[in-house]
């Protein structure tokens, strides 16, 4: 009897998923842009238990020629990615432009990644700047990031060492790793900053707890060498340890070489350290 409830329940169910379609198409159908949006994103995500990509992105691309920014955004991703499509970066660029220029953030920063790259479009660098800088201003992280790097290594603008910091900064308050550890680089050589090992111990960890295995090798050899920190073997020992298990370059014979410098203890109390930094942040 159970069996028959359950299987009369999910049959009601299947029906009254199927009406809802129904209804979002007849909408759509007659023109209503928000019923042509919900009945796209519900054929591309199966949220009524029909998934759909080409007539997702039929309706997506109707919503998005009547302005709907959402779907403009949503169309240029699927012909970026080749979803219920050929991919046509040419398209995806179309539909970017239109979105960005209704201000969607992440469609400002997938335009400017096209221009950067020249993917779709003519590079121009120019306008790969102009529109990072719109999603950074956005607090987008990866164009704040992006736009950082224009400027650190004068790609396509004038190289500006203080432009580049203050988008790191950015977005290493928003969490980037890529940031963090740029600009505690920056930090620990003086490069258009003033030489600070504090901050970029600091932000070396703060990228080291995101998985950044560089970040970790770098404070490593800052606290065997007694660069700008009180010389640290068993600090060093630990960080070592911690790239190793990320596969960074030489760490692993670097750890073993400065384990040698450590008694039992002090090297037992290292390890233990390093499984409960592990336990912590590498196993996200």
């Amino acid at each position: 009897m159970s069996i028959l409830i359950a299987a009369l329940a999910m049959s009601l169910s299947a029906a009254a998923e199927s009406d809802v379609l129904a209804q979002l198409r007849t909408r759509a159908e007659a023109g209503d842009a928000k019923a042509q949006f919900e009945l796209a994103d519900s054929l591309d995500e199966g949220k009524h238990g029909v998934v759909d990509d080409p007539q997702a992105l039929k309706w997506f691309e109707k919503a998005a020629n009547a302005g709907n920014a959402d779907a403009q955004a949503r169309a240029a991703y699927m012909y970026d990615q080749g979803e219920g499509t050929a991919e046509d970066n040419v398209k995806a660029a179309q539909f970017y432009l239109k979105a960005a220029n209704s201000g969607e953030v992440v469609s400002q920063y997938n335009l400017a990644l096209m221009y950067d790259t020249g993917q779709g479009v003519k590079q121009d660098k120019v306008r790969a700047r102009e529109w990072y800088t719109k999603a950074a201003n956005q607090d987008y992280a990866i164009a704040q990031y992006n736009l950082a790097l224009m400027y650190d290594n004068g790609d396509g603008v004038a190289e500006d060492n203080t432009k580049a910091r203050e988008w790191y900064g950015k977005a290493a308050s928003n969490d980037n790793a890529l940031a963090q550890y740029n600009l505690a680089i920056m930090y620990d050589n003086g490069e258009g900053v003033t030489e600070d090992n504090e901050q970029a111990i600091k932000l070396y960890t703060m990228a080291a707890k995101q998985k950044h295995g560089d970040a970790m090798f770098n404070m490593a050899v800052m606290y065997k060498t007694g660069d700008g920190v009180a010389k640290d073997m068993s600090n060093a020992y630990r960080w070592y340890a911690l790239a190793a298990k990320l596969e960074v370059g030489d760490a692993a014979d670097s750890r073993d070489k400065a384990g040698l410098a450590l008694t039992d203890a002090q090297k037992a109390a290292a390890d233990a350290q390093v499984v409960q930094f592990a336990s912590t942040y590498l196993k996200k």
